[in-house]
């Protein structure tokens, strides 16, 4: 429809293209609204501790939508802060710092938690698992230790599928990033050089490829291990543990399960 103006000497004036634009912005904005508020009631983010920096929390896992296979990880799971330190301790990494003396220095391992760390998240890990729904994986984001302030930080992720526990390493708090010379806040595509490996005699699983979760974009750099009696505990709770005569004695630790390792990961040799 064309409206039209008259102006004191008479001549017409179409308001056609004015309205155009007025529609136009407000169906954008109506649209934005709505996108935002959908994001709102789609999201399943949930946090489940946030404390000194440390957060703690439940997110959707894209391992699963991502897969061509119906899959559900073992959650949620019943395990004792004991247990999940016993299983994490193992875990290092190296790394390539962005600094001119990491480029020139071998990256040295370091673990992927400090026994502080563990000992202070190890608790907060277990409710998560045991609030985590069967599509959802536990996130946590660490600051550095030791330190006042520092921009970096130990991010990540975690869950149990199958035979298995999946960890997931976005960054680490001991490895400076690249410096981006006045750019970017950060590349996101930049993991460090980062690998995982276990310290001592045990291995990182070689997850058959059936097996093997589809990783998102940004899942580059994760470890899987091998963890016994996972299937017993599968939506137990302590009191029910207690009734059938279980104890708090640790899960088995992961074992090799082959000579091949997994992308991502590395031997202890290497480390």
């Amino acid at each position: 429809m064309i409206m039209r103006t008259t102006l004191k000497g008479g001549q017409p004036v179409v308001l056609h293209s004015i309205l155009t634009s007025i529609t136009f912005s407000l169906l954008l904005l109506i649209t934005t609204i709505g996108d935002l508020t959908g994001c709102s009631f789609l999201s399943s983010d949930r946090m489940v501790y946030n404390q000194a920096g440390i957060h703690i929390g439940l997110e959707g896992d894209p391992t699963i939508a991502r897969s061509h296979q119906l899959v559900l990880n073992n959650h949620p799971l019943d395990l004792t802060p004991h247990e999940i330190e016993s299983l994490l301790q193992p875990i290092q990494l190296i790394g390539y710092s962005g600094t001119f003396s990491g480029l020139i220095t071998k990256p040295q391992p370091a673990p992927l938690f400090t026994p502080q760390e563990l000992s202070t998240i190890s608790k907060h890990l277990a409710h998560a698992l045991r609030e985590a729904k069967p599509d959802e994986r536990v996130s946590f984001s660490l600051p550095k230790p030791g330190v006042t302030y520092s921009e970096e930080r130990t991010v990540g992720s975690l869950f149990f599928r199958g035979p298995y526990l999946h960890v997931v390493v976005n960054d680490h708090s001991s490895i400076i990033r690249t410096d981006t010379g006045g750019g970017d806040y950060k590349d996101i595509r930049d993991t460090k050089g980062m690998q995982l490996g276990i310290v001592g005699a045990d291995q990182a699983a070689a997850v058959p490829p059936i097996e093997e979760p589809r990783w998102a974009p940004f899942d580059r750099v994760h470890i899987s291990l091998v963890v016994k009696e996972l299937s017993a505990r599968k939506g137990t709770t302590s009191s029910a543990r207690t009734k059938q005569g279980r104890t708090d004695s640790p899960v088995s630790l992961p074992t090799a399960t082959s000579p091949e390792r997994p992308q991502g990961s590395t031997s202890p040799e290497e480390l």
